[in-house]
């Protein structure tokens, strides 16, 4: 009986690629009977270019349907197949050979049994680019191609029995279509070929490949999965090809193992989400679970394709089993996928860090004597006081305790948002959880070194020369900003100029890489945690940051989530409610004195007066004090000039960005000075200008390095004289301690005395009223609960609140006629307010800092007598002794080391907490754990990520000398979510500031991997770089297919189909039979 073969082509949109392929059609050796075109919701223009073509019969649907339902709409108008009668599947934008259809019948023809064969899928734009040959399964289901993305070069032209081929192009007997009910409805475009060709497997029949038929595929999504490179295709593929899985597994399950597959089906979708985090997938999250809830609750069709199944089906599964790929040759795959794109040859632009050899190294240790040297009092410290420091909780628990939304024991209390800065104190106590206030002397002992290794890496993103790079760290240790809030005790300015720099290494590369952005957002909360006024600054260096990302604007715009998150319940509750929006930029932590200070000191990076810091040394020398306005700038001088030389070198446009940064620090320096949003005992303090300052010397300093990179070893001599002249001009501020001008001190880990100290371990809830004579003749007033103040627990809500409140100002005026004989009865208010003890502070530091400065104050909160005297701190604290020794409400303790120490002789009334709603007393805790393990799990470095660092230069700004090698398809491979053999990088733009030289070297190219830990990866959001492999494979999707991953038997029996392939290279031509690992010397 004659051979009579149907055509089907299913079209959708796009009338220009539709006339190609009907053209091909038309031009084929081999003449098709008849050509069925089928229109699934398509426009008027695709119907007309079936009909000017002259096709016999035009299917046009409404629905939106997917390839395998539109075909079995077509197949329903040709009425009984015969014996002999074929059926050829082609989409829109498949182009099929001249001979393809007659190689396919004659793959057919000769061979009763094989029921279906497949082409050879090439790329439409590449036609020497396989894009399909052949596709397989894992012995738990996951989909595999045998052949995606390699070189043509006949190698695979022998291959032809496989367990399933692609729909594109498929010729399969008409009678054994109908038999099995065609494709699967719920399945497509992904997996409807792979599992109709089971089914025929099942059946009985055979699956043959024909690689010598070609057809030609340009990925619209109509057959086959979608490809391109528009924003959400690797997610759609991702959801797609997960959902196909899910369905055919509970299609495939036997029947009593169906209920156990899908109650596992959401808990395997958050473990598989987890595993898309750390392999720096997070836009494939969103697919995951988009297919795990369609495959739980709406897939009604699971049941009928079982029936589906079952019917056709004549031989067992153990039939197939030969035709799946073992596990041990998929973990080959992926490590030789692994292999081709770590090949160092091939793609390594990065020189070695030369961390130890460069001098980075010895820098750091230096830096860590000189640092212990400076600060050697503060060694057998295990708590720090003096400025703003405070000793942290006694545990863990306590720590936390003060983190989120809830009764706020601060002053008189209430219910609210902790500041965020408490969760970054929480952190560090629990580092040091033996002893959480130990955390803060760690901070100081290690500052100086910590700050050379941030400085010196984040060099490395400016200079290829150690020297350079070790000028960086040295101006980053000497930042005057720095060293001032070490002197001053700012324990929240300290941290933000320790984690500036590293804010730095990985936010220039946060468009790149998605670890990258991830830990850019973290650090970058932990910056707007300890320093809210920067919060203007960072915003508009990410906005432009956001405006240049190019292809990476995804990961940059998520940078600022956790911020977002973690400020949320302050912002709400200071901002919304109380439209206090201002407030939301005070300094956190503990209060300390501020004052501001002049341009010439701002210039110069210095938070405080500049010539003031020299007034001791120089004191007695009147030439040295009267130069010193001239030389210190003069000394500064070198500096500037290398910063600014860097616009009229190599690297202009970078250095331009810096000095922007720069530009924006010291602007934000002087509106700190002028917001005076703060108070402490009365007197409103402005905002402290040096974390503003730390920003304003990243942008100076770094500006200054690459002015240096450009100059080349020129600028060596200037850039040793910039660094001698900065360590002269900061010598006071570095060497405070010994000079003892520096307020930090080793502290007893209390803050109240230890009589009441050892009372608030039995009960945490008693009250001390601290009372302390001031300067002016007033009085300061706080409300001290339980073991009184700690770092963790200082608010900053109550620090701008009104002075006036109800409790505040009953708590002022009992202290008022507890000092003065007024003859008041205290006893009732003293037992309301829940007072057991009252404190006169007499500590002489605080009565000398009063006397010596009128205009500063201790630290405390703003609660002063509104009738001041003017008599002088030490009559005003004999008449408060003599007033308290007379009044029979308190009995005398005793002196004490804080002051002298009174005792409520009723007992205090307890008053309840405000109720705090449970709901936002977890959710806002928990809602923080969520967003910030997100971003841990994404900032973790992979083995695949720090290899993919390796294939970019390190430095930004500047174009390398030889741009790195691209895949033939390199931009397909920026999206595609399926596994490249050879992945290029992501193909992210530059920033539109990089600059068009070229960046010239002197150091050797050796890529030992010793900068593994740089997070500089070049990771494409839909995970199609090599992966690392770890994790289990079954459900972990550990390879970078997005889709499903499920550990196979490792005992399962190696086929001898899947061979190594591996050829030779072809010199000249980069192009290999498959992918070949160049080693060093490899010619």
């Amino acid at each position: 009986m004659e051979t009579r073969v149907t055509v089907l082509v299913v079209a959708r949109s796009n009338a220009d690629r539709l006339h190609r392929t009907l053209d091909a059609i038309r031009g084929q050796t081999r003449m098709p009977d008849r050509i069925v075109g089928i229109a699934v919701d398509a426009k008027d223009d695709v119907v007309r270019a079936f009909e000017d073509a002259g096709v016999e019969r035009i299917v046009t649907v409404s629905e939106n349907l997917v390839f395998g339902r539109a075909i079995a709409a077509g197949v329903r108008e040709l009425g009984e197949p015969g014996d002999d009668d074929f059926l050829w599947l082609l989409a829109q934008d498949t182009v099929p050979n001249p001979t393809a259809l007659a190689r396919l019948l004659a793959g057919v023809e000769v061979a009763p049994s094989v029921a279906v064969a497949g082409p050879k899928v090439v790329d439409a734009d590449d036609p020497g680019r396989i894009r399909s040959l052949g596709e397989t399964v894992t012995t738990f289901g996951r989909t595999v191609e045998l052949v995606s993305d390699e070189l043509d070069q006949g190698q695979h032209d022998a291959d032809s029995d496989v367990l399933g081929v692609s729909p594109i192009g498929m010729l399969v007997r008409a009678r054994v279509f109908a038999e099995l009910g065609g494709f699967d409805p719920a399945l497509g475009p992904v997996d409807d070929g792979l599992d109709f060709s089971i089914r025929v497997r099942l059946a009985g029949s055979r699956v043959t490949l024909i690689p010598a038929a070609v057809v030609s595929s340009a990925g619209d999504g109509v057959a086959g999965a979608p490809r391109g490179r528009r924003f959400g295709t690797a997610q759609r593929r991702a959801r797609l090809f997960r959902s196909a899985e899910l369905h055919r597994r509970l299609v495939y399950a036997p029947a009593a193992l169906l209920p156990l597959h899908w109650l596992a089906i959401l808990p395997l979708a958050v473990v598989r989400a987890v595993v898309h985090l750390v392999l720096k997938r997070p836009a494939l999250v969103g697919a995951e679970f988009r297919a795990a809830f369609r495959a739980a609750f709406a897939d009604p069709r699971v049941l009928s394709s079982r029936a589906t199944l079952a019917r056709s089906r004549r031989v067992g599964w153990s039939t197939i089993s030969d035709l799946r790929m073992p596990w041990r040759e998929l973990r080959r795959r992926r490590q030789l996928e692994r292999e081709v794109a770590g090949d160092d040859d091939a793609w390594t632009e990065r020189t070695d860090l030369r961390f130890l050899a460069g001098g980075g190294a010895w820098l750091v240790l230096a830096s860590t004597v000189a640092g212990v040297l400076l600060l050697l009092p503060l060694v057998p410290a295990t708590v720090l006081d003096g400025g703003a420091l405070l000793p942290l909780s006694h545990s863990v628990g306590e720590l936390w305790a003060n983190v989120g939304w809830g009764w706020r024991d601060v002053g008189s209390g209430f219910v609210g948002a902790s500041d965020p800065f408490a969760v970054v104190v929480a952190l560090l106590g629990t580092l040091t959880f033996w002893d959480p206030s130990f955390s803060l002397v760690l901070v100081w002992l290690i500052a100086f070194p910590v700050a050379t290794l941030g400085g010196w890496f984040a060099a490395t993103r400016l200079s290829e020369r150690g020297g350079y790079r070790m000028l960086g760290a040295v101006l980053w240790t000497l930042s005057p900003a720095f060293l001032a809030a070490l002197a001053e005790g700012r324990p929240a300015a300290v941290i933000v100029h320790l984690a500036l720099p590293w804010l730095f290494l990985t936010g220039t590369a946060a468009a790149k890489s998605w670890a990258s952005a991830a830990t850019t957002a973290i650090l970058l909360a932990v910056v707007l945690a300890c320093a809210p006024i920067l919060v203007g600054a960072l915003g508009v260096v990410w906005l432009l940051a956001l405006v240049s990302a190019g292809r990476g604007a995804l990961r940059v715009l998520l940078v600022p989530i956790p911020s977002l998150v973690l400020f949320a319940p302050l912002v709400w509750q200071q901002g919304v409610q109380a439209g206090r929006w201002i407030a939301l930029l005070v300094d956190p932590g503990a209060p300390a004195a501020t004052t501001a200070v002049g341009p010439a000191s701002l210039l110069s990076g210095f938070p405080v007066d500049r010539d003031g810091t020299w007034a001791a040394l120089a004191s007695g020398w009147p030439v040295v004090t009267t130069a010193l306005p001239v030389a210190l700038p003069l000394l500064l001088a070198p500096l500037a000039v290398l910063a600014l030389a860097g616009l009229f070198v190599r690297g202009q446009r970078r250095t331009l960005v810096l000095l922007g940064v720069a530009l924006l620090g010291l602007g934000t320096a002087v509106l700190a000075g002028s917001l005076t949003i703060a108070s402490i005992d009365g007197v409103l303090v402005a905002v402290w200008q040096g974390t503003a300052l730390s920003l304003y010397w990243l942008g100076l300093g770094g500006a200054a390095v690459s002015g240096l990179e450009g100059l080349g070893r020129r600028g060596a001599v200037p850039a040793v004289v910039a660094a001698v002249a900065l360590a002269l001009v900061v010598v006071p501020l570095a060497a405070a301690k010994p000079l003892g001008t520096s307020v930090v001190t080793a502290g007893s880990g209390r803050t109240v005395p230890a009589y009441v100290d050892a009372a608030a371990g039995e009960d945490r809830r008693i009250g001390t009223l601290q009372i302390t004579p001031l300067a002016d003749g007033s009085i300061a007033v706080r409300f001290l609960p339980g073991r009184g103040d700690v770092l963790d627990g200082q608010s900053t809500i109550v620090r701008t609140a009104d002075p006036t409140r109800e409790t505040d100002a009953r708590i002022a005026e009992l202290a008022g006629n507890l000092v003065s004989r007024s003859g008041l009865d205290t006893a009732p208010e003293l037992a309301a307010l829940g007072i057991d003890y009252v404190l006169l502070a007499t500590e002489p530091a605080s009565i000398a800092e009063a006397e010596a400065e009128a205009a500063e104050a201790n630290p405390g909160d703003a609660l002063a007598d509104p009738a001041p005297t003017a008599r002088g701190p030490v009559d005003l604290t004999a008449d408060a002794i003599a007033a308290l020794t007379a009044n029979p409400a308190v009995d005398y303790v005793g002196p004490t080391d804080a002051g002298e120490l009174w005792r409520n002789v009723a007992a205090a009334e307890r008053p309840a907490p405000t109720s705090v709603d449970p709901f936002w007393s977890r959710a806002v805790p928990v809602a923080w754990a969520v967003v910030f393990l997100l971003a841990l799990l994404i900032a973790v470095p992979t083995s695949a990520s720090r290899e993919a660092a390796r294939r970019r230069p390190r430095t930004v700004g500047v174009k390398p000398a030889t741009q790195p090698r691209r895949s033939p398809d390199a931009e397909e491979d920026a999206v595609d979510v399926l596994p490249d053999l050879a992945t290029a990088p992501d193909g992210q733009s530059e920033p539109d500031w990089a600059d068009e030289s070229v960046s010239g070297t002197d150091d050797t190219d050796d890529t030992d991997g010793t900068d593994g830990a740089d997070y500089d990866d070049e990771d494409s959001d839909d995970g199609s770089g090599a992966e690392s492999g770890a994790g289990p494979e079954n459900e972990a999707g550990s390879e970078k297919d997005p889709r499903p991953a499920d550990s196979d038997d490792a005992d399962a029996a190696e086929s001898g189909r899947y061979t190594d392939g591996t050829a030779t290279a072809e010199p000249g031509t980069g192009n290999t039979t498959r992918p070949v690992r160049m080693t060093k010397g490899t010619p």
